[in-house]
Order: structure tokens, then sequence, then C-alpha cells
């Protein structure tokens, strides 16, 4: 992230190191620290308290996938999948807060477009197809 937010690779210029690092400590982010497959209800909770505490109007959740884990089954799956977003959604509409749903499409031959069904699950966090 301090790269992208620099524009520069700072590992070949290590003397402005510390002033990109100043610049981004005082961006107004905040971490969750999260890491693994996790209750939605301790996500939705956080966010909750986030949007309380520091006024939060963006959230960014990476990832669908990794926070659902990997034991269910594919219908079980779907379901899931269905169930966060609309927990997400009613979450933004419920706090006025955007969300960013990082979500990582399956695998395709590289002379492969990109589908809806590219993205694990239903329609439901796809964008809208041409009119």
């Amino acid at each position: 992230m301090l790269t992208q937010f620099a524009t520069r690779r700072l590992e070949d210029q290590l003397e402005l190191y510390d002033e990109w690092a100043d610049r981004f400590e005082d961006l107004p982010l905040y971490f969750m620290t999260f890491h693994g497959q996790q209750n939605i209800k301790t996500v939705l909770d956080t966010m909750q308290h986030a949007v309380y505490m520091y006024d939060i109007t963006h959230v960014v959740v990476d990832n669908l996938q990794f926070m659902m884990g990997h034991e269910q089954l594919s219908a079980d799956r779907l379901a899931a999948q269905d169930f966060i977003v609309g927990a997400f959604r009613k979450f933004a509409t419920d706090n006025t807060c955007h969300i960013t749903l990082v979500i990582h499409p399956r695998k395709e031959d590289d002379e492969k477009e990109l589908q809806t069904a590219s993205i694990f699950g239903s329609a439901k966090v796809a964008p809208p197809g041409p009119q």
C-alpha cells in the first residue's frame, strides 16, 4: 500500500521511506486485524464499532472467499455468499456507508474473458451486464 501511495518503489529509494511512511500514517485508515475465516457477525460488529467511533464511511473487505473459509460444500457456499453479501448491503444502507467487497474470480484460461459465472456464486455480486 505504501508503494502505491508513494507511486514509486521505495525499496530503490530508501532515503524517501520515512517521508512517505509519515505521509501514509496521516491518512484516515483503520484496519481490522482479522486473519482467516471470520464469523460475519464479528465482522459486522467490528464495522459497526468503527462507524460509531471513527465516523467511517467506506469499508473495504478483502476478500469474500477467504472470509468464508474453504470447508463448505458448493451449494452451501452459494447460500453463504448470498447471505454475506446481503448482510453487507443491509449494513451499508443502515449506516450510510459504502462497502467495497473484493471477490477474486476463479482461474480461467488466459484467452478467455471473465464472465459473471467466473465469480463463484450468484450474479448478486457481479456488476450489471450490458443493457
